[in-house]
């Protein structure tokens, strides 16, 4: 049987990472009979992106235990690891939170941060979960927010629930 492993996933490039990412929202998407126009990313992976690589904004409602958290959900796409000062930095540059992030935490988003070089245990993850909500403590909607962390295990479970992107990712890495 051809698996995806962790492993695959962090030997894909930034911006197959990427990729992959708005993919897998898409198939998410489709799988719930529900149209894939509000899936969006693009432009070169080094852009600005004000914090958000792929974004999903629909109308429909999704399930909570859903990959996709939230009609609103907002991801950063990194390929090296993120610990918690990378966190805190890439959500606050010079301080301040990206207003992208902002916005979408306001209007009751979701925001998750993926790493395709970091394999967190579940300490490792609350830790790097609390970083994200120590960034934008000061957010107006701060307490409702949804945020979250997915590593490259995480990623790599998200692939194998879609067999179609198995084929994708083992295409990309060889």
């Amino acid at each position: 049987m051809i698996e995806v492993t962790g492993n695959d996933i962090k030997d894909l490039s930034d911006i197959d990472l990427r990729s992959l990412i708005g993919l897998l929202c898409e198939a998410e998407l489709l799988a719930n009979n529900i149209p894939t126009a509000g899936v969006t990313w693009g432009g070169h992976q080094n852009a600005r992106d004000g914090g958000i690589d792929v974004r999903v904004e629909i109308a429909a409602t999704l399930k909570k235990d859903n990959y996709i958290p939230n009609s609103k959900t907002g991801f950063q796409v990194k390929k090296p690891d993120m610990p918690r000062a990378e966190i805190i930095n890439e959500m606050r540059p010079n301080g301040k939170l990206r207003e992208a992030i902002k916005k979408l935490i306001n209007d009751g988003g979701a925001y998750i941060i993926v790493s395709s070089q970091g394999s967190t245990a579940d300490s490792a993850l609350e830790h790097r979960k609390d970083a994200m909500r120590e960034a934008i403590a000061d957010c107006l909607n701060a307490s409702n927010a949804k945020l979250d962390f997915y590593d490259r295990e995480r990623i790599a479970g998200w692939v194998r629930s879609h067999p179609s992107m198995i084929f994708w990712v083992r295409d990309k890495v060889g």
